[in-house]
């Protein structure tokens, strides 16, 4: 797509050009059908890319002036969806600075206000491969039987778990999602 990036770029639109140019990875490939889609609406052509450029090439020959003013056209469609993206990313970005605040402010508190979380995963996980792997092999080796901790048990004090840890919500929203419907069905 190159030869289309190029082409916007002559024609005074870089924007379309760097998401067409697919400059910025994987992500872009809707940026770059928004884009076709812009420029097939301001010309009036399927939004492919053999359609826009060809009809790019024979207008910016036969009216370069029209052609610019259609691209600018289709540029200006394409700031709201680039703005939108990028508030999306702003509004991530500071989601994230306000997390590492929280985990540096647990972190100044006594250690027992803030262990109990990592201690608990860490706990957990172990739990879990005791029961699915260590202990298993260790009745292999010593030809003993040792029991395992009930599955269903373990399941439970993990969700227990995670409702502390994530508040309550992760719980709540998979009971809510598994059998919510059922629920209310019934009443």
């Amino acid at each position: 797509m190159e030869g289309l990036g190029g082409l916007l770029l002559t024609l005074g639109a870089p924007v379309l050009a760097r998401a067409l140019g697919r400059r910025f990875g994987e992500e872009v490939g809707e940026f770059a059908q928004d884009a076709l889609e812009a420029l097939g609406k301001a010309f009036g052509v399927a939004p492919t890319e053999a359609a826009v450029t060809d009809v790019l090439e024979r207008e910016a020959k036969a009216q370069p002036d029209v052609t610019k003013a259609k691209v600018r056209v289709a540029e200006a469609d394409m700031a709201a969806v680039f703005l939108a993206e990028a508030e999306k990313v702003r509004a991530e970005n500071e989601q994230q600075r306000m997390t590492n605040e929280l985990l540096l402010a647990e972190t100044r508190e006594p250690w027992w206000a803030w262990a109990w979380r990592p201690a608990g995963m860490w706990g957990l996980g172990l739990i879990w491969f005791w029961n699915i792997i260590v202990l298993h092999v260790l009745n292999a080796i010593f030809k003993i039987a040792l029991p395992p901790v009930d599955s269903a048990v373990l399941l439970q004090l993990s969700a227990v778990y995670m409702g502390l840890y994530m508040g309550g919500h992760t719980v709540k929203d998979f009971v809510a999602k598994k059998w919510g419907e059922k629920g209310k069905a019934a009443e």
